[in-house]
């Protein structure tokens, strides 16, 4: 051994923390040669857990038929071999008519697939893909959700190191919260703070859930995984776990206010909530008269033909429409005319005025009710075996049933958010998204019922009556938002008094609110915001901060 090789027998060797199959830490020493004097320290981790439950979004979670058979896995594109498999599933779902579509996204013969491939590669010696899979992370998306679920279990693991703060902590995780776009004032965390967290051992889970279902029923198979699974799996195996943390993304926000509002269930410490459509998207409207855009709208639906017998057919889907709440009730359908002309909803109740109407603006007009049920799951008794839907009545009729059904949940949950509760949301005015919804077009008589003449499910109408034709086009997204859910509705958890609100994106203020931490100006779209620095950093300051509220470490 060289003089440079030397130890001092004052230095020590720290020996390095792993968890074994239950995911209890433990640490094995190692035999070393005569002239090394140093001491051999195991610094025990955390005995005490609290359980982060990651909900991802809709069509975030991958699904599986009563049979087995794989009905929706979405396509990873963080790889080469994943976007050959993201090739191969849009070729296939290219091929897709709208009556495959409903039979294999029917919500009575779904289930939550937790089969989905695995990546906990970046999560450091407390996580390994058996452990991960056992943890439910096969059920959600990789590219979108894993790469989150990495850095929280390593960060949040990772807190302090013989009573002193790590590197992360005591630098980047102390900024001001005001620097990501926090605001309420949220104070910048303390080390007392950071203290009482490092008490605990943090665990990520993954809750994935039916999607096409109801979030109220989601909710409640949430709350019976997490009381059998993942708090049966502390108590079987003796650590001390009394409540989780969710971090949800887009409608699982959704899923969450209705475990704590709707079943009041007791055991969730505090909520993060990101991209949440808190008061639902326009953009919902959209895809259901004109179809999805871009590469997306292949698995999704091309238009209001293939979307329609999925979207709305599923409890879940038809719950992101704006409730009654959105913009405070203020109109955000315009019906022809210049911008700011013309007959505007909804006036009193948008459960009646747009989504039962059957007037040509209807969420599903007269002229698209052939587009409900194109396998004709709704007509038949017992398809395929399965549960099948009140085939007595005709589908208009169901898919009135379902709206009111939709309305109760969104009054169920209106201004109601779990404490603490943390958000954050995008606010970029280049991730065009719709705040309100236009029929561009002539003015049209706010009375006139119009015939439809024709129309091509993709954004262009025409109607028709004894005088004259009226053409009319669906309006572009140019409002400031994620892509997805405008800021309006990302917005709302904060001003309805959630602990803290980050405003992300070139409609925010501070330092790192409006770029990406690599000094492009840029903001964050809605499917891919898990896996931006700025959403990590107000999902890992929002966990700290819950983690105040736990009380059951030695």
């Amino acid at each position: 051994m060289s003089q440079n090789e030397n130890k001092n027998d004052s230095e020590i060797y720290i020996v390095p923390m792993q968890v074994d199959k239950d995911g209890r830490p433990i640490a094995s020493t190692r035999l070393t040669l005569a002239q090394d004097k140093r001491e051999n320290v195991i610094l025990p981790m955390p005995i005490t857990v609290i359980p982060i439950v990651l909900i991802p979004g809709i069509m975030g979670t991958n699904l599986q038929s009563t049979n087995g058979e794989i009905i929706w896995r979405p396509p990873n594109l963080d790889g080469a071999g994943a976007v050959l498999d993201a090739v191969g599933q849009l070729f296939a779902f290219f091929f897709r008519g709208p009556a495959t579509r409903q039979k294999n996204l029917n919500p009575l013969e779904a289930k939550v697939d937790d089969r989905g491939s695995v990546d906990a590669g970046s999560a450091g010696d407390t996580m390994d893909d058996k452990l991960a899979r056992e943890r439910g992370w096969g059920s959600v998306m990789r590219s979108s959700y894993q790469p989150m679920m990495c850095r929280l279990q390593k960060e949040l693991n990772d807190v302090m190191l013989q009573a002193k703060l790590k590197p992360w902590w005591a630098g980047e995780g102390m900024r001001a919260p005001a620097d990501y776009g926090e605001q309420k004032g949220d104070a910048v965390l303390t080390e007392a703070e950071l203290k009482h967290a490092a008490h605990y051992r943090y665990e990520v889970w993954a809750g994935g859930y039916n999607w096409i279902k109801s979030n109220r029923d989601s909710a409640q198979e949430l709350i019976d995984y997490i009381d059998k699974t993942v708090l049966a799996h502390y108590k079987k195996t003796n650590q001390r776990a009394d409540k989780v943390i969710l971090v949800t993304h887009s409608m699982g926000g959704l899923v969450a206010r209705a475990m704590t509002h709707i079943h009041n269930y007791p055991n969730v410490l505090g909520v993060v909530h990101g991209v949440m459509p808190a008061t639902g998207a326009p953009a919902t409207y959209h895809h259901a008269r004109c179809g999805y855009d871009g590469v997306s709208s292949i698995i999704l639906g091309r238009n209001a033909k293939e979307v329609v017998p999925v979207m709305c057919n599923s409890p879940g889907a038809l719950e992101l429409i704006p409730s009654a709440d959105y913009k405070e009730g203020k109109p955000w359908l315009k019906l022809g005319g210049a911008t700011n002309e013309g007959p505007q909803l909804p006036k009193v109740d948008v459960y009646e005025e747009i989504y039962k109407s059957r007037e040509w603006y209807g969420l599903v007009p007269a002229h698209n009710e052939k587009l409900l049920d194109p396998a004709n799951i709704a007509a038949v008794k017992n398809p395929g075996g399965g549960i099948s839907l009140n085939y007595q009545e005709s589908v208009a009729t169901q898919f009135d049933k379902r709206v009111d059904k939709v309305k109760k949940f969104h009054e169920a949950i209106s201004k109601k958010y779990p404490s603490p509760s943390y958000a954050h949301y995008g606010a970029d005015s280049r991730e065009h998204s719709w705040e309100t919804v236009h029929w561009k077009g002539p003015s049209i008589s706010e009375d006139a019922s119009q015939q439809v003449d024709k129309d091509d499910h993709n954004g262009s109408l025409r109607l028709g009556s004894s005088k004259a034709h009226i053409a009319l086009e669906f309006g572009e997204a140019n409002q400031p938002g994620d892509g997805t859910v405008p800021t309006v509705s990302g917005e709302a958890p904060g001003q309805a008094g959630t602990n803290a609100s980050f405003r992300q994106g070139d409609q925010g203020k501070g330092e790192y609110a409006g770029t990406n931490r690599k000094g492009k100006a840029q903001g964050y779209d809605h499917q891919g915001s898990c896996n931006d620095p700025r959403a990590q950093w107000a999902t890992l300051y929002g966990i700290v901060k819950i983690a105040q509220e736990a009380n059951w470490h030695d």
